[in-house]
């Protein structure tokens, strides 16, 4: 899933997250696919920004690795582990970064038997 400007989407895009107006209305489910009629909407809107599925746009920077984002939590609470709240914090994200990982590798996976099975059948 990669979160992009309005502007960079393109009809057949499939929506990862639900797009929300600023009043916490949902204006787009997830798996809604984009087409010309509804970008124009969304833009209209003022809608600047999205959650699709896979990594349509190459932003040019490499997928970051869960032991690589791990490794830059480690250098960054490097100083401050002596103190008992930022431990504790780092403890927190290191959770957050692990389940984000996971649920980010099952939703690849389902992509992929999705198009698999897509394949299959046509």
């Amino acid at each position: 899933m990669q979160r992009i400007k309005l502007s960079q989407a393109a009809p057949g895009m499939v929506i990862a997250r639900p797009v929300e107006a600023s009043n916490g209305q949902v204006l787009c489910a997830k798996g809604t696919t984009l087409s010309e009629s509804l970008l124009a909407r969304l833009e209209r809107l003022d809608i600047t920004h999205i959650t699709v599925e896979g990594r349509p746009i190459d932003d040019g920077r490499p997928q970051k690795t869960i032991e690589g984002e791990l490794a830059e939590l480690d250098q960054r609470f490097k100083g401050v582990m002596s103190n008992k709240m930022m431990a504790a914090l780092k403890g927190v994200v290191q959770k957050h970064l692990k389940k984000r990982h996971e649920r980010l590798a099952a939703e690849e996976a389902a992509e992929a038997d999705r198009q698999a099975q897509g394949e299959a059948g046509g």
